[in-house]
């Protein structure tokens, strides 16, 4: 029965990531699919060069809600419907944990492939930074604030991307080490997610290699 509840974190999970709010969005306000221009990629970055400033801060605010909702719903879930028994050999802040780290996975999943448009989405910073701040504030923070150096500095979104989601692995490493703490469904998770969003830009690592990624204020 307890993993009957956890599967329902999952599927509501992923049934809220896969409301793409690039799609939703280019599709609702300007009548096209966002998947047909530029890069292809369903995301904020897209949209806001194919759109603008306004799109890409509602598709952001969108895609980041989601993840944060996701989060919200599984601790919800635990706090208030968790009526099953608890095996011995499990305990209830493992078990909390665990249904945190499921719902963003299952947010991240569903943004990437989102049942709702073809299995099609994007590639998942936005979800997963608004669903890992609802889950780790503190460690999330740290990892956004990288972002948003690496973007100033470089002004490449997809090489901040990539940093920044392999620094929070880094960051609740040295946690772990300096508070002498440990969680493993928080280190799975820090390892699973940026592994997939590094493998969801590998086409643009090729691009980085070649010195030819987009980069914020260079003339299309």
């Amino acid at each position: 029965m307890i993993y009957v509840k956890l599967a329902i974190i999952f599927a509501v999970s992923y049934l809220l990531g896969s409301l793409s709010f690039a799609i939703i969005i280019s599709k609702g306000i300007y009548k096209k699919d966002i998947r047909k221009f530029g890069s292809g990629n369903a995301g904020m970055t897209n949209i806001l060069r194919t759109f603008g400033k306004t799109a890409a801060a509602l598709t952001l605010t969108g895609d980041m809600l989601k993840g944060a909702l996701a989060v919200g719903f599984a601790k919800m879930f635990m706090a208030h419907y968790w009526t099953v028994e608890i095996p011995r050999e499990l305990s209830y802040n493992f078990l909390y944990e665990c249904a945190v780290y499921i719902a963003v996975f299952g947010a991240f999943i569903g943004h990437l492939y989102p049942i709702y448009f073809g299995f099609k989405g994007g590639k998942g910073i936005s979800v997963a930074c608004g669903a890992m701040m609802a889950a780790t504030p503190l460690y999330t923070s740290l990892a956004l604030g990288i972002f948003i150096v690496i973007v100033f500095i470089s002004r490449i979104v997809s090489l901040a991307s990539i940093i920044s989601s392999c620094s929070y692995l880094v960051i609740i490493l040295i946690s772990f080490k300096l508070t002498g703490t440990f969680s493993l469904p928080n280190l799975v998770i820090g390892i699973v997610v940026p592994a997939i969003i590094v493998y969801a830009h590998r086409s643009n690592i090729k691009r980085l290699i070649n010195g030819t990624e987009y980069r914020f204020g260079r003339k299309k």
